[in-house]
């Protein structure tokens, strides 16, 4: 179990749980063992949680950029600026297996590039997404049925009663391909946001979020 508290931040992981709520609420988990799912919920967090954190962040800076006002829109026209520096005696003897820069330079050649006002603009708009987190919840998709109602037996039409070979003759298939889950469901693991970031902070595997 993970002894730093800092490796979790509570706001992030309840905020994650509205949003898995809000998608998986009422899903029935694809397992036999409920512990080792939270191990998956928790494996997943770990995997992907800390980059989809960090796209919100550039996501609400790009956001904060105004480029109706002069700082958003110096902001977005300010480019890459290029140097280029000539040396012929620099104060050092150089030598030729170092990546250093050499101290002394004679000349400097410089390359300033400034965006125009719709070419601000265009960047800005492509920059922005409308969304970074359906990716991040559908890497969830995977621990939880896909039936509607999964502790019923599945009806297969396109096979045929054991005793007959008539393929339009439907049965009851007593052995469902799905496996032996238990009929539980998300919010049957976790009740609550609190309850979920609780047990996070108790044995999920320690992150950057």
């Amino acid at each position: 179990m993970p002894s730093d508290p800092i490796v979790y931040t509570t706001d992030v992981i309840k905020t994650l749980y509205y949003l898995l709520y809000a998608k998986y609420g009422n899903s029935t988990i694809a397992s036999t063992d409920e512990e080792q799912f939270k191990y998956k919920v928790w494996m997943t967090i770990f995997q992907y949680g800390p980059a989809w954190k960090m796209r919100l962040k550039i996501q609400e800076k790009l956001m904060n950029i105004d480029p109706g006002t002069e700082a958003g829109l110096k902001a977005l026209q300010e480019g890459t600026v290029m140097l280029y520096n000539h040396a012929e005696n620099p104060d050092t003897a150089p030598s030729t297996d170092t990546f250093d820069a050499l101290a002394g330079i004679n000349s400097q050649n410089t390359s300033n590039v400034k965006r125009g006002k719709l070419e601000s603009y265009a960047m800005l708009n492509a920059l922005i997404s409308t969304d970074v987190t359906e990716e991040f919840l559908g890497k969830f998709k995977k621990f939880f049925l896909k039936f509607l109602a999964p502790q019923k037996p599945l009806w297969y039409s396109e096979v045929g009663d054991e005793n007959t070979e008539d393929p339009n003759v439907p049965f009851v298939n007593s052995d469902p391909l799905f496996g032996n889950y238990i009929n539980k469901k998300f919010t049957d693991v976790w009740a609550d946001a609190d309850t979920f970031a609780a047990e996070y902070a108790a044995n999920g595997i320690p992150t950057t979020i």
